[in-house]
């Protein structure tokens, strides 16, 4: 679960030392940040029962984190292309995945999601922590659509993101924080960096550009405060 990118260009901020702390730090700032993980393997093999082999996309695969679950799922023929624009999260990730036991199974592409070589649709994807980062409505859209172009019709989509700006959540989230001994500083620089940050207004307002991208059917997975998790499926 990452920052992954906008639409045109990396986010800044997800360099070598954040690497090595991210998923610590996650694990703080998401109350409940491994269920959300394993909710999300959890829907796409339940969409995808019975398939021996399946190949699956991760955008903004962060430390690789997310992919541990299906460690659990006994899916020994399924595979995995995990992109990812920080070179410093991405050699977290091989890391993990080697010591996992998955790394062989999956390929890594450092870049943004357009920059990955148009191959065989894959049969599902995830999404964790990157919308919520890209600028604007139009590239929003523009890379659930970049998602979709890759996909099978039929094709599960698993997306986790901020929604709305709830002053009264917001200062449930910090309490929370600050309870976990993040220093004032920090949770000072947090709260700027979110009155900045323009989330997505509403579900409505997310399900409205996945109707746009061809993604139907979207169902609540998961919440946490204003971070959810939606499954849904591509239709063209």
């Amino acid at each position: 679960m990452t920052h992954e990118h906008s639409a045109h260009a990396p986010v800044h901020g997800f360099g070598a030392d954040r690497a090595a702390h991210y998923d610590a730090q996650a694990a703080v700032s998401l109350a409940g940040y491994q269920a959300a993980y394993e909710l999300g393997v959890s829907a796409l093999a339940a969409r995808l029962d019975g398939q021996e082999t399946a190949s699956l996309l991760h955008v903004g695969l962060g430390t690789g984190a997310e992919l541990v679950p299906y460690l659990r799922f006994n899916v020994p023929g399924w595979h995995f292309t995990g992109v990812e624009p920080s070179g410093p999260m991405l050699e977290v990730a091989r890391k993990r995945l080697e010591a996992e036991g998955l790394l062989s199974r999956t390929h890594l592409h450092e870049g943004e999601l357009r920059t990955l070589p148009q191959g065989p649709p894959f049969d599902g994807v995830q999404l964790m922590g990157v919308l919520h980062h890209v600028e604007g409505e139009d590239a929003r859209v523009e890379l659930l659509r970049e998602v979709t172009r890759r996909l099978k019709p039929g094709a599960p989509l698993v997306l986790g993101c901020r929604i709305g700006q709830d002053p009264e959540l917001t200062n449930v989230e910090f309490r929370r924080l600050r309870t976990y001994g993040v220093p004032l500083e920090k949770l000072e620089a947090r709260r700027q960096a979110m009155a900045k940050m323009q989330p997505i207004e509403s579900d409505a307002a997310l399900f409205a550009m996945f109707a746009q991208a061809g993604l139907v059917a979207p169902k609540p997975l998961f919440v946490s405060l204003q971070y959810k998790v939606f499954l849904a499926r591509f239709e063209p």
